[in-house]
């Protein structure tokens, strides 16, 4: 498998594995960027990534990231669909700082990591009533969600 990388700003480091048994690649920061407490800010990689089926390209948190510096990517998984490939869709990781005070990304910092998971498309199929006669009792039934807000 390959996977085609576009340097859309030439200062775009190239995601790399930190071991050879890392599943994840490495994601950098483009620039430096400032957060203010509870913040968000769209963090660039400087990056156009191409996938190929039948392997989708999904970005993942680094923990340290929030270990060290109180960032979380906020929609917590990313997905680079296959044809978000032109030239202005650049690879960006969605942060926000939870802490009380101002942190900073600097260049060249990890932020975030890709994976790539074999995805299949089955087709859909409505049907008219459940397929079964039983129930499990709802979402979250064996853990005790009694519901509300």
């Amino acid at each position: 498998m390959k996977v085609l990388v576009w340097r859309k700003d030439p200062r775009a480091k190239l995601p790399e594995r930190g071991t050879s048994e890392s599943i994840g690649y490495d994601l950098f920061a483009l620039e430096d960027v400032k957060f203010a407490p509870k913040e968000f800010k769209l963090v660039r990689t400087g990056l156009v990534i191409k996938a190929a089926p039948p392997y989708g390209l999904f970005i993942f948190p680094r923990s340290s990231l929030f270990i060290k510096k109180g960032l979380i990517m906020t929609n917590s998984v990313g997905i680079i669909d296959f044809d978000y490939c032109g030239e202005n869709d650049e690879v960006m990781v969605p942060l926000l700082n939870l802490r009380e005070e101002s942190v900073e990304v600097r260049a060249g910092e990890k932020i975030a990591q890709m994976v790539f998971i074999n995805v299949a498309f089955p087709e859909i199929i409505e049907v008219l009533e459940p397929q079964t006669t039983s129930s499990r009792g709802g979402f979250g039934s064996t853990g005790g969600y009694k519901g509300g807000a």
